[in-house]
C-alpha cells in the first residue's frame, strides 16, 4: 500500500512538472506600445480619419504588458489590471491566450501576432485595428 502511494504521489509530481514545461515562454517578459509603428500601420490599414487617428495616438505608447509563466498584468498611467492565464494555442506566427477581461471580468481570448522582438495585438470594435507593442529590454 505505501508502495502504491508513493507511485501515485510520483505520478503526480511527474505531472505537474511535465504540465509547467508546456507554458510558453515566448510571451514572458514586459512589451510597451509602440505609437509610431501602430499609426504607421493604421494609416494605411484602415479607414480611419485623421482625426481618428490623432484621438487614438493620444492613447497609444503608454500601455505596457507583462506575462509572467502565469500572470499577464496590463499598465497605463495609473490604471493597472492583472489576470492569470492560460495558453489555448500557439504557433511560430501567433499565441492565443485566455484570460479576464479587464472591462468585463469575464473570460475572453486574445491573440497575439508575432513579430520578432514584437507582436501586433488586433481590436475587432475598429476593422483592420491592431496594435503593436515591443519588447522592453532590461540594461
Amino acid at each position: 500500500m505505501k508502495r502504491l502511494v508513493a507511485v501515485g504521489c510520483l505520478l503526480l509530481v511527474s505531472l505537474s512538472i511535465f504540465a509547467a514545461s508546456l507554458r510558453s515562454k515566448t510571451l514572458v517578459g514586459t512589451w510597451k506600445s509602440n505609437k509610431e509603428a501602430t499609426l504607421a500601420y493604421l494609416q494605411t490599414h484602415t479607414q480611419l480619419s485623421r482625426e481618428k487617428l490623432d484621438m487614438i495616438g493620444k492613447a497609444l505608447g503608454k500601455m505596457t504588458i507583462t506575462f509572467t509563466t502565469t500572470n499577464v498584468v496590463m499598465k497605463s498611467g495609473d490604471w493597472n489590471f492583472s489576470s492569470p492565464y492560460d495558453i489555448v494555442s500557439e504557433t511560430r506566427e501567433f499565441v492565443v491566450i485566455e484570460s479576464n477581461n479587464p472591462n468585463t471580468g469575464r473570460l475572453t481570448q486574445d491573440s497575439f501576432d508575432l513579430d520578432g522582438d514584437s507582436f501586433w495585438i488586433r481590436d475587432a470594435r475598429i476593422p483592420g485595428y491592431k496594435e503593436r507593442f515591443d519588447r522592453v529590454v532590461e540594461k
